[in-house]
């Protein structure tokens, strides 16, 4: 005797929520944001690549950069605020140090921890990227929504965030951090 399957969930002609019923509103939503991220980025990438010559991910980890006091942060809080790798921000260092835009610093006070910094080249084109990535915004994003739906909409997303960084924290999840490495065991690492 076969068994059973689940019905699917019955599908609905709008595309607000991806044509699921109500009662999966939370995935309908989680579709949709999932959506929305990879299509602005695909826009804002390929924007920010013909006006700078580099991608999203290089182009935040310098506004990022630049936005530190003092101009310099740890390579875990790049990490950290981009949610990328430690692999994957420190191959985007290495291309920013290779077209001379930022330099890496081993801590005197503790060789295990790198610091990253803008040079003063980095700097200069990090303005012109916070300019371009403005009107890239604009173009792929910003202009679909009000300014107070931007403004409801940021105020959402850095309460999902934090919501998931507390959950993350209280029980860390392995796949985003690319496996139990020192960090995980508490090792200092940059």
């Amino acid at each position: 005797m076969p068994v059973a399957r689940p019905v699917a969930p019955p599908l609905r002609s709008t595309s607000q929520n991806c044509g699921m019923d109500e009662g999966l509103a939370p995935v309908a939503a989680t579709l949709s944001l999932l959506q929305a991220h990879r299509l602005l980025e695909v826009a804002l990438d390929r924007r920010l690549l013909a006006a700078t010559g580099l991608s999203l991910s290089a182009a935040e980890v310098m506004v990022r950069l630049g936005a530190v006091s003092g101009g310099r942060a740890g390579m875990l809080d790049l990490v950290e605020a981009t949610c990328l790798t430690r692999s994957g921000v420190s191959r985007i260092v290495d291309r920013l140090e290779r077209r001379q835009l930022a330099l890496r610093r081993i801590s005197s006070e503790d060789r295990r921890l790198t610091f990253v910094e803008l040079t003063d080249t980095g700097r200069d084109l990090m303005w012109e990227l916070l300019a371009s990535l403005q009107v890239a915004v604009e173009e792929a994003f910003a202009r679909f929504l009000s300014d107070a739906d931007i403004s409801s909409l940021a105020d959402k997303l850095d309460k999902l965030v934090a919501g998931i960084r507390g959950a993350e924290q209280a029980a860390p999840l392995p796949s985003l951090r690319g496996g139990g490495g020192p960090r995980a065991k508490g090792v200092a690492v940059g």
